[in-house]
Protein backbone atom coordinates (compact mmCIF):
# COMPACT_ATOMS: atom_id res chain seq x y z
CA UNK A 1 0.00 0.00 0.00
CA UNK A 2 1.90 3.02 -1.28
CA UNK A 3 -0.75 5.74 -0.94
CA UNK A 4 -2.28 7.13 2.24
CA UNK A 5 -5.25 5.02 3.21
CA UNK A 6 -7.65 4.79 6.15
CA UNK A 7 -7.87 2.67 9.30
CA UNK A 8 -10.71 1.23 11.35
CA UNK A 9 -10.78 0.18 14.99
CA UNK A 10 -13.28 -2.49 16.09
CA UNK A 11 -14.09 -3.40 19.70
CA UNK A 12 -15.29 -6.97 20.04
CA UNK A 13 -16.46 -9.42 22.71
CA UNK A 14 -17.03 -8.41 26.33
CA UNK A 15 -15.89 -5.21 28.06
CA UNK A 16 -12.83 -4.84 30.28
CA UNK A 17 -11.62 -2.01 32.49
CA UNK A 18 -8.79 -1.17 30.07
CA UNK A 19 -10.02 -1.85 26.53
CA UNK A 20 -10.50 1.86 25.98
CA UNK A 21 -6.84 2.33 26.87
CA UNK A 22 -6.05 0.10 23.89
CA UNK A 23 -8.43 2.22 21.82
CA UNK A 24 -6.47 5.31 22.88
CA UNK A 25 -3.22 3.62 21.89
CA UNK A 26 -4.55 2.73 18.44
CA UNK A 27 -6.04 6.15 17.78
CA UNK A 28 -3.00 8.09 19.04
CA UNK A 29 -0.57 5.99 17.01
CA UNK A 30 -2.68 6.16 13.86
CA UNK A 31 -2.40 9.95 13.99
CA UNK A 32 1.39 9.64 14.01
CA UNK A 33 1.58 7.40 10.94
CA UNK A 34 2.03 9.17 7.58
CA UNK A 35 0.52 6.09 5.88
CA UNK A 36 -2.85 6.64 7.56
CA UNK A 37 -5.23 9.43 6.55
CA UNK A 38 -8.59 9.04 8.26
CA UNK A 39 -9.36 7.00 11.37
CA UNK A 40 -12.69 5.26 11.86
CA UNK A 41 -14.33 3.15 14.56
CA UNK A 42 -17.31 0.86 14.13
CA UNK A 43 -20.39 1.07 16.32
CA UNK A 44 -21.11 -2.22 18.10
CA UNK A 45 -18.31 -4.27 16.65
CA UNK A 46 -18.63 -6.12 13.36
CA UNK A 47 -22.29 -5.11 13.09
CA UNK A 48 -21.18 -1.52 12.55
CA UNK A 49 -18.95 -2.63 9.68
CA UNK A 50 -21.73 -4.67 8.08
CA UNK A 51 -24.34 -1.91 8.41
CA UNK A 52 -21.90 0.97 7.86
CA UNK A 53 -22.49 2.53 11.25
CA UNK A 54 -19.09 4.13 11.49
CA UNK A 55 -17.62 6.91 13.62
CA UNK A 56 -15.04 9.24 12.08
CA UNK A 57 -12.55 9.80 14.89
CA UNK A 58 -9.80 11.43 12.85
CA UNK A 59 -10.21 14.64 14.82
CA UNK A 60 -9.60 14.41 18.56
CA UNK A 61 -12.53 13.42 20.76
CA UNK A 62 -13.47 15.75 23.64
CA UNK A 63 -11.21 14.94 26.62
CA UNK A 64 -9.69 12.11 24.60
CA UNK A 65 -6.96 11.47 27.17
CA UNK A 66 -9.67 10.24 29.54
CA UNK A 67 -10.24 7.27 27.24
CA UNK A 68 -7.48 5.61 29.26
CA UNK A 69 -9.66 5.67 32.36
CA UNK A 70 -13.10 5.22 30.78
CA UNK A 71 -14.72 1.88 31.74
CA UNK A 72 -16.38 -0.65 29.45
CA UNK A 73 -16.36 -0.11 25.65
CA UNK A 74 -16.86 3.40 24.32
CA UNK A 75 -17.62 2.26 20.77
CA UNK A 76 -19.77 -0.71 21.81
CA UNK A 77 -19.70 -4.38 20.97
CA UNK A 78 -22.12 -7.08 19.87
CA UNK A 79 -22.89 -10.79 20.24
CA UNK A 80 -23.60 -11.16 16.54
CA UNK A 81 -22.01 -14.05 14.68
CA UNK A 82 -21.67 -14.04 10.91
CA UNK A 83 -23.43 -16.99 9.31
CA UNK A 84 -20.57 -19.04 7.91
CA UNK A 85 -23.05 -21.29 6.13
CA UNK A 86 -24.48 -18.49 4.02
CA UNK A 87 -23.55 -19.44 0.42
CA UNK A 88 -23.88 -15.81 -0.67
CA UNK A 89 -21.57 -14.62 2.15
CA UNK A 90 -23.91 -11.67 2.56
CA UNK A 91 -22.44 -10.21 5.73
CA UNK A 92 -18.87 -10.50 4.52
CA UNK A 93 -19.75 -8.78 1.25
CA UNK A 94 -21.47 -5.95 3.11
CA UNK A 95 -18.41 -5.57 5.31
CA UNK A 96 -16.18 -5.46 2.24
CA UNK A 97 -18.45 -2.84 0.70
CA UNK A 98 -18.01 -0.65 3.78
CA UNK A 99 -14.25 -1.10 3.85
CA UNK A 100 -13.87 -0.44 0.15
CA UNK A 101 -16.26 2.53 0.20
CA UNK A 102 -14.24 4.23 2.95
CA UNK A 103 -10.88 3.11 1.54
CA UNK A 104 -10.08 1.29 4.78
CA UNK A 105 -6.96 -0.84 4.47
CA UNK A 106 -5.82 -1.07 8.10
CA UNK A 107 -8.11 -3.14 10.33
CA UNK A 108 -7.58 -3.32 14.09
CA UNK A 109 -9.77 -5.73 16.06
CA UNK A 110 -9.64 -5.50 19.86
CA UNK A 111 -11.06 -8.70 21.34
CA UNK A 112 -10.70 -12.14 22.89
CA UNK A 113 -10.23 -15.61 21.47
CA UNK A 114 -13.61 -15.57 19.71
CA UNK A 115 -12.63 -12.29 18.10
CA UNK A 116 -9.32 -13.81 16.99
CA UNK A 117 -11.21 -16.53 15.13
CA UNK A 118 -13.73 -14.06 13.71
CA UNK A 119 -10.91 -11.79 12.56
CA UNK A 120 -9.15 -14.71 10.93
CA UNK A 121 -12.29 -15.63 8.98
CA UNK A 122 -12.88 -12.01 7.94
CA UNK A 123 -9.29 -11.72 6.76
CA UNK A 124 -9.54 -14.94 4.78
CA UNK A 125 -12.66 -13.66 3.01
CA UNK A 126 -11.04 -10.30 2.18
CA UNK A 127 -8.00 -12.11 0.85
CA UNK A 128 -10.20 -14.31 -1.34
CA UNK A 129 -11.62 -11.12 -2.86
CA UNK A 130 -8.09 -9.84 -3.59
CA UNK A 131 -8.62 -6.88 -1.27
CA UNK A 132 -5.41 -5.21 -0.13
CA UNK A 133 -5.44 -4.82 3.66
CA UNK A 134 -3.56 -5.34 6.92
CA UNK A 135 -5.41 -6.95 9.86
CA UNK A 136 -4.05 -6.99 13.42
CA UNK A 137 -5.78 -8.22 16.60
CA UNK A 138 -5.18 -6.53 19.94
CA UNK A 139 -5.92 -9.07 22.70
CA UNK A 140 -8.22 -8.44 25.64
CA UNK A 141 -10.24 -10.60 28.01
CA UNK A 142 -10.90 -10.84 31.72
CA UNK A 143 -10.89 -14.65 31.56
CA UNK A 144 -7.25 -14.77 30.42
CA UNK A 145 -8.04 -17.62 28.04
CA UNK A 146 -6.13 -16.39 24.96
CA UNK A 147 -3.18 -18.54 23.94
CA UNK A 148 0.28 -17.37 22.83
CA UNK A 149 0.34 -14.67 25.50
CA UNK A 150 1.37 -14.51 29.17
CA UNK A 151 -1.76 -12.60 30.10
CA UNK A 152 -4.38 -10.61 28.22
CA UNK A 153 -5.10 -6.95 28.96
CA UNK A 154 -8.21 -6.79 31.12
CA UNK A 155 -7.29 -9.81 33.21
CA UNK A 156 -4.90 -8.04 35.65
CA UNK A 157 -7.54 -5.40 36.48
CA UNK A 158 -10.27 -8.01 36.90
CA UNK A 159 -7.93 -10.10 39.06
CA UNK A 160 -7.13 -7.06 41.19
CA UNK A 161 -10.85 -6.34 41.61
CA UNK A 162 -11.50 -9.93 42.65
CA UNK A 163 -8.62 -10.05 45.14
CA UNK A 164 -9.55 -6.78 46.84
CA UNK A 165 -13.29 -7.51 46.91
CA UNK A 166 -12.75 -10.98 48.34
CA UNK A 167 -10.53 -9.52 51.08
CA UNK A 168 -13.28 -7.02 51.94
CA UNK A 169 -15.96 -9.71 52.03
CA UNK A 170 -13.76 -11.98 54.11
CA UNK A 171 -13.23 -9.21 56.66
CA UNK A 172 -16.98 -8.55 56.70
CA UNK A 173 -17.57 -12.26 57.36
CA UNK A 174 -15.74 -11.98 60.70
CA UNK A 175 -18.11 -9.31 62.03
CA UNK A 176 -20.51 -11.61 63.90
CA UNK A 177 -19.72 -14.46 66.28
CA UNK A 178 -22.08 -16.86 64.53
CA UNK A 179 -21.54 -19.67 62.04
CA UNK A 180 -21.53 -18.45 58.46
CA UNK A 181 -20.87 -19.84 55.00
CA UNK A 182 -20.06 -17.31 52.31
CA UNK A 183 -19.92 -18.39 48.67
CA UNK A 184 -18.69 -16.07 45.92
CA UNK A 185 -19.00 -16.64 42.18
CA UNK A 186 -16.44 -15.08 39.85
CA UNK A 187 -16.19 -15.00 36.06
CA UNK A 188 -14.35 -17.67 34.10
CA UNK A 189 -16.26 -19.84 31.63
CA UNK A 190 -13.48 -22.25 30.71
CA UNK A 191 -10.54 -21.07 32.78
CA UNK A 192 -9.91 -20.55 36.48
CA UNK A 193 -7.48 -17.63 36.31
CA UNK A 194 -9.90 -15.19 37.96
CA UNK A 195 -10.96 -17.64 40.65
CA UNK A 196 -7.29 -18.39 41.32
CA UNK A 197 -6.64 -14.66 41.73
CA UNK A 198 -8.91 -14.65 44.79
CA UNK A 199 -6.09 -16.26 46.76
CA UNK A 200 -4.21 -12.95 46.53
CA UNK A 201 -6.75 -11.64 49.05
CA UNK A 202 -4.66 -13.45 51.62
CA UNK A 203 -1.80 -11.08 50.86
CA UNK A 204 -4.01 -8.21 51.97
CA UNK A 205 -5.78 -9.72 54.95
CA UNK A 206 -8.05 -12.76 54.99
CA UNK A 207 -8.35 -14.95 51.91
CA UNK A 208 -10.86 -17.63 50.90
CA UNK A 209 -10.80 -21.11 52.41
CA UNK A 210 -11.76 -22.96 49.24
CA UNK A 211 -11.30 -22.21 45.52
CA UNK A 212 -12.82 -24.18 42.62
CA UNK A 213 -11.81 -23.81 38.97
CA UNK A 214 -13.24 -25.20 35.68
CA UNK A 215 -10.08 -27.20 35.00
CA UNK A 216 -11.09 -29.57 37.84
CA UNK A 217 -14.37 -31.55 37.78
CA UNK A 218 -16.76 -30.16 40.37
CA UNK A 219 -18.28 -32.71 42.75
CA UNK A 220 -21.23 -31.48 44.77
CA UNK A 221 -20.60 -34.16 47.38
CA UNK A 222 -16.94 -33.23 47.78
CA UNK A 223 -17.81 -29.54 47.90
CA UNK A 224 -20.21 -30.11 50.78
CA UNK A 225 -17.62 -32.20 52.59
CA UNK A 226 -14.94 -29.53 52.02
CA UNK A 227 -17.21 -26.84 53.45
CA UNK A 228 -18.17 -29.03 56.40
CA UNK A 229 -14.54 -29.61 57.32
CA UNK A 230 -13.68 -25.90 57.22
CA UNK A 231 -16.82 -24.95 59.14
CA UNK A 232 -16.04 -27.51 61.83
CA UNK A 233 -12.52 -26.14 62.22
CA UNK A 234 -13.15 -22.39 61.98
CA UNK A 235 -16.87 -21.82 62.53
CA UNK A 236 -17.01 -19.99 59.21
CA UNK A 237 -16.20 -20.89 55.61
CA UNK A 238 -15.50 -18.75 52.56
CA UNK A 239 -15.63 -20.53 49.19
CA UNK A 240 -14.94 -19.10 45.72
CA UNK A 241 -15.81 -20.77 42.41
CA UNK A 242 -15.56 -19.85 38.75
CA UNK A 243 -18.87 -19.66 36.88
CA UNK A 244 -17.65 -22.35 34.48
CA UNK A 245 -17.21 -25.27 36.90
CA UNK A 246 -18.75 -28.47 35.55
CA UNK A 247 -19.92 -31.72 37.05
CA UNK A 248 -18.71 -35.16 35.95
CA UNK A 249 -21.38 -35.32 33.22
CA UNK A 250 -19.83 -32.25 31.58
CA UNK A 251 -22.67 -29.89 32.47
CA UNK A 252 -22.23 -26.39 33.85
CA UNK A 253 -23.76 -25.84 37.27
CA UNK A 254 -25.91 -23.04 35.87
CA UNK A 255 -27.60 -25.64 33.65
CA UNK A 256 -29.34 -27.04 36.72
CA UNK A 257 -32.95 -26.58 35.60
CA UNK A 258 -34.27 -27.38 39.06
CA UNK A 259 -32.91 -23.98 40.12
CA UNK A 260 -32.89 -21.92 36.91
CA UNK A 261 -36.31 -22.93 35.66
CA UNK A 262 -37.27 -21.77 32.19
CA UNK A 263 -33.89 -20.14 31.59
CA UNK A 264 -32.53 -19.87 28.05
CA UNK A 265 -29.01 -21.14 28.68
CA UNK A 266 -27.60 -19.57 25.53
CA UNK A 267 -28.72 -16.12 26.68
CA UNK A 268 -27.98 -16.56 30.38
CA UNK A 269 -24.69 -18.40 30.61
CA UNK A 270 -23.18 -18.07 34.05
CA UNK A 271 -24.95 -17.58 37.33
CA UNK A 272 -24.12 -20.56 39.56
CA UNK A 273 -24.86 -18.68 42.79
CA UNK A 274 -28.52 -19.85 43.03
CA UNK A 275 -27.49 -23.47 42.51
CA UNK A 276 -24.68 -23.36 45.10
CA UNK A 277 -26.83 -21.47 47.61
CA UNK A 278 -29.61 -24.05 47.34
CA UNK A 279 -27.09 -26.88 47.63
CA UNK A 280 -25.63 -25.39 50.81
CA UNK A 281 -29.07 -24.83 52.36
CA UNK A 282 -29.90 -28.47 51.82
CA UNK A 283 -26.97 -29.49 54.03
CA UNK A 284 -26.40 -26.65 56.52
CA UNK A 285 -28.66 -24.72 58.89
CA UNK A 286 -26.31 -21.80 59.58
CA UNK A 287 -26.48 -18.44 57.80
CA UNK A 288 -25.50 -18.70 54.13
CA UNK A 289 -24.59 -15.81 51.85
CA UNK A 290 -24.25 -16.34 48.10
CA UNK A 291 -22.59 -13.45 46.26
CA UNK A 292 -22.06 -13.07 42.51
CA UNK A 293 -19.37 -10.46 41.83
CA UNK A 294 -21.09 -9.81 38.51
CA UNK A 295 -20.16 -7.33 35.81
CA UNK A 296 -18.03 -5.16 38.08
CA UNK A 297 -15.22 -7.67 37.63
CA UNK A 298 -14.82 -6.72 34.00
CA UNK A 299 -15.63 -2.99 33.99
CA UNK A 300 -14.63 -1.80 37.47
CA UNK A 301 -12.17 0.90 36.53
CA UNK A 302 -12.00 2.16 40.12
CA UNK A 303 -9.84 -0.86 40.96
CA UNK A 304 -7.81 -0.90 37.74
CA UNK A 305 -4.28 -2.26 37.64
CA UNK A 306 -1.98 0.52 36.44
CA UNK A 307 0.30 -2.04 34.79
CA UNK A 308 -2.74 -3.37 32.94
CA UNK A 309 -3.71 0.09 31.74
CA UNK A 310 -0.20 0.86 30.47
CA UNK A 311 0.16 -2.47 28.71
CA UNK A 312 -3.27 -2.17 27.08
CA UNK A 313 -2.35 1.21 25.63
CA UNK A 314 1.06 -0.04 24.53
CA UNK A 315 -0.45 -3.00 22.70
CA UNK A 316 -2.77 -0.66 20.81
CA UNK A 317 0.16 1.47 19.69
CA UNK A 318 2.26 -1.54 18.71
CA UNK A 319 -0.60 -2.96 16.64
CA UNK A 320 -0.59 0.15 14.44
CA UNK A 321 3.18 0.14 14.12
CA UNK A 322 3.15 -3.54 13.12
CA UNK A 323 0.44 -3.03 10.49
CA UNK A 324 2.17 -0.06 8.90
CA UNK A 325 5.35 -2.14 8.67
CA UNK A 326 3.43 -4.74 6.67
CA UNK A 327 2.28 -7.26 9.30
CA UNK A 328 -1.14 -8.87 8.86
CA UNK A 329 -3.09 -11.86 10.18
CA UNK A 330 -1.22 -11.32 13.46
CA UNK A 331 -2.03 -10.70 17.12
CA UNK A 332 0.15 -8.47 19.28
CA UNK A 333 1.55 -10.59 22.11
CA UNK A 334 2.78 -9.85 25.59
CA UNK A 335 5.07 -12.14 27.54
CA UNK A 336 7.25 -11.66 30.58
CA UNK A 337 11.01 -11.50 30.54
CA UNK A 338 12.64 -14.16 32.74
CA UNK A 339 13.93 -12.82 36.01
CA UNK A 340 12.87 -11.68 39.46
CA UNK A 341 11.54 -8.28 38.39
CA UNK A 342 8.51 -8.15 36.11
CA UNK A 343 9.12 -6.84 32.61
CA UNK A 344 6.88 -7.24 29.57
CA UNK A 345 8.22 -8.35 26.19
CA UNK A 346 6.06 -7.63 23.14
CA UNK A 347 5.85 -9.58 19.91
CA UNK A 348 3.52 -11.06 17.29
CA UNK A 349 1.72 -14.39 16.87
CA UNK A 350 -0.13 -15.67 13.81
CA UNK A 351 -3.92 -15.67 14.14
CA UNK A 352 -4.05 -19.30 13.03
CA UNK A 353 -1.77 -20.29 15.90
CA UNK A 354 -3.73 -18.26 18.45
CA UNK A 355 -7.04 -19.68 17.22
CA UNK A 356 -5.99 -23.32 17.61
CA UNK A 357 -6.74 -23.57 21.32
CA UNK A 358 -7.76 -21.56 24.36
CA UNK A 359 -5.52 -20.95 27.32
CA UNK A 360 -6.29 -22.76 30.59
CA UNK A 361 -5.04 -22.41 34.13
CA UNK A 362 -2.12 -24.86 34.43
CA UNK A 363 -3.06 -27.74 36.70
CA UNK A 364 0.32 -27.37 38.39
CA UNK A 365 -1.20 -24.37 40.21
CA UNK A 366 -4.06 -26.44 41.70
CA UNK A 367 -3.59 -28.38 44.94
CA UNK A 368 -4.06 -32.17 45.11
CA UNK A 369 -7.48 -31.84 46.72
CA UNK A 370 -8.66 -29.70 43.80
CA UNK A 371 -10.08 -27.08 46.13
CA UNK A 372 -7.36 -24.42 46.39
CA UNK A 373 -4.48 -22.77 44.55
CA UNK A 374 -0.81 -23.28 45.37
CA UNK A 375 1.41 -20.48 46.62
CA UNK A 376 3.42 -20.57 43.37
CA UNK A 377 0.55 -18.78 41.65
CA UNK A 378 1.39 -15.64 43.60
CA UNK A 379 4.61 -15.29 41.59
CA UNK A 380 2.46 -15.08 38.47
CA UNK A 381 -0.36 -12.85 39.68
CA UNK A 382 1.14 -10.35 42.13
CA UNK A 383 3.28 -8.43 39.58
CA UNK A 384 0.18 -7.94 37.44
CA UNK A 385 -2.30 -6.59 39.98
CA UNK A 386 -0.08 -3.91 41.50
CA UNK A 387 0.23 -2.65 45.03
CA UNK A 388 -2.54 -3.94 47.26
CA UNK A 389 -4.26 -2.06 50.11
CA UNK A 390 -3.30 -2.63 53.73
CA UNK A 391 -5.66 -3.19 56.65
CA UNK A 392 -5.05 -2.90 60.33
CA UNK A 393 -5.15 -5.99 62.55
CA UNK A 394 -6.66 -6.10 66.02
CA UNK A 395 -4.01 -7.77 68.18
CA UNK A 396 -5.50 -7.12 71.60
CA UNK A 397 -6.97 -9.96 73.70
CA UNK A 398 -10.35 -9.52 75.36
CA UNK A 399 -10.27 -8.93 79.13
Amino acid sequence: MNNRTNAIYIQSGGPTAVINASAYGVIAQCRKQPEIDRIYASEHGIVGVITRRIFDITEKLPDEEFLRSTPSMIFGSCRYEIDEGDPAQTDYRKALETLRGLNIRYIFINGGNGSVRAGLRLGQFLKSQHYDFRLIVIPKTVDNDISCIDHAPGYPSAARHVAITISELARDMTTYDTELIMFTEVMGRNTGFLAAASMAAGQIDIGPDLIYVPEITFSKEKFIDDVRQVLKKKGKCFAVAAEGVRTADGKFLFEDVSVNKGMDMQKNMGGITPCISQLLREHFTCKIRGIDLGLMQRCGVHSVSEIDRREAEQLGMLAVQAATRGASFQMITLNRKPGRDYQAVYGLAGLEDVAKEDNCLPLSYVNKAGNYIKEEFLDYILPLIGELPKYTILNRPCL
